[in-house]
């Protein structure tokens, strides 16, 4: 199980999914899921897989990562903000400490431009300087080694995933939940897993509400999968699974994550719950973060709930982001203890 994920991490990773240009990720992963002998569908934002019992569990985890996007003219903008101004019309403009921390983040990190398509690499490059633009506060990046870029084409961080040490590195957020599904069903899961796009800018939710619409499915049992930042690495050591009684836009469904923490207790399995943290650290409920459970649930009005269930990291949204072994294996412990007959799942297996 834990191989699986590790290496299916790794894999992933080498096909690019800028947030707002996910197609031949989507199209990789459906592939790779129906060769599971499983059935897989595109909709708009959002690949459905499911096995032989589809309405037994619904588990959900987006597929978009941060990258760059080509203005032209050698002019390159954080994915993110681009895609909130130009698809959703929301000019948020980037502060110089966030332009600041992006700079000293991504200066010097390999590169690779790629069609939007198919996902074929169009050039290679460096990250040469990150500046603020003057005019509107865009955080522009000036690339080396490039030459001329089309506008509009996504680039994507080169530095490939590594599993070294009992330590799993690399822009895995959120590539390793979808190894974790990726296992799960090799292993047995029959139900359904919705993979979203866009939830680096918020707006994932919008594509799992239309599915369940559309599907008319009423459930407040969805289990949304994910990392969780941290700055201590005894967490990720202790390999705790995270949960959430709420995030800053809404409340989970109690009741489960009750039955939850009752499964982990049963499985001798550590966890914590990451609000109840940071409340007791002094934060507001404002300052809890946002999840894409939260932001489907308020933009709902609670029409559908459920848990998140997260894997703690270090260096977040970076090519260096960090979890342990022990923290993946007691992830899918619990995953399969939930999911799939307890008898498949024992910690001597792993």
């Amino acid at each position: 199980m834990i191989e699986t994920v590790i290496r299916k991490t790794l894999e992933y990773m080498a096909v690019p999914s800028v947030v707002g240009y996910e197609k031949p990720f989507m199209a990789y992963l459906k592939q790779d899921f129906k060769k599971l002998g499983l059935s897989a569908f595109i909709h708009e934002g959002l690949l459905e897989v499911h096995g032989a019992e589809p309405s037994s569990n619904y588990v959900c985890a987006h597929i978009d990562r941060h990258g760059l996007i080509s203005l032209g003219d050698d002019e390159y903008v954080y994915a993110a903000q681009y895609m909130k101004e130009i698809k959703y019309g929301e000019n948020n403009p980037t502060s110089r400490k966030e332009i600041e921390g992006l700079a000293k983040r991504l200066e010097g990190e390999d590169i690779y431009a790629y069609h939007p398509d198919d996902g074929h690499v169009i050039s290679r490059g460096k990250i040469e300087a990150c500046y603020p633009n003057m005019l509107n506060e865009d955080a522009l990046f000036y690339v080396e080694g490039f030459g001329l870029i089309d506008k509009n084409v996504p680039i994507s961080y080169a530095r490939a995933a590594k599993y070294e040490n009992g330590l799993l590195r690399g822009q895995i957020d959120n590539v390793v939940c979808v190894a974790a599904i990726y296992a799960l069903y090799e292993a047995g899961y029959q139900g359904s897993a919705l993979f979203a796009c866009e939830e680096e800018i918020g707006k994932s939710w919008s594509f799992i509400a239309q599915f369940l619409e559309a599907a008319h499915i009423e459930t407040e049992r969805l289990l949304v999968l994910d990392t969780s930042p941290f700055s201590d690495m005894s967490v990720i050591e202790a390999g705790d699974i995270v949960f959430r009684n709420r995030d800053k836009s809404a409340v989970f469904n109690a009741e489960l994550i009750s039955e939850l923490k009752a499964r982990c207790t049963e499985k001798g399995l550590s966890y914590l719950v990451k609000d109840e943290v940071l409340l007791a650290q002094g934060k507001q409920i404002e300052e809890l973060g946002s999840t894409e459970l939260g932001r489907l649930v308020q933009g709902l009005d609670g029409r559908w709930n459920g848990a998140t269930i997260q894997i703690p990291t270090m260096m977040y949204h970076t090519s260096y982001e960090t979890t342990s072994r022990s923290a993946l294996e007691h992830f899918m412990v619990f995953l399969g203890s939930v999911l799939i007959d307890d008898v498949v799942y024992t910690r001597e297996v792993l």
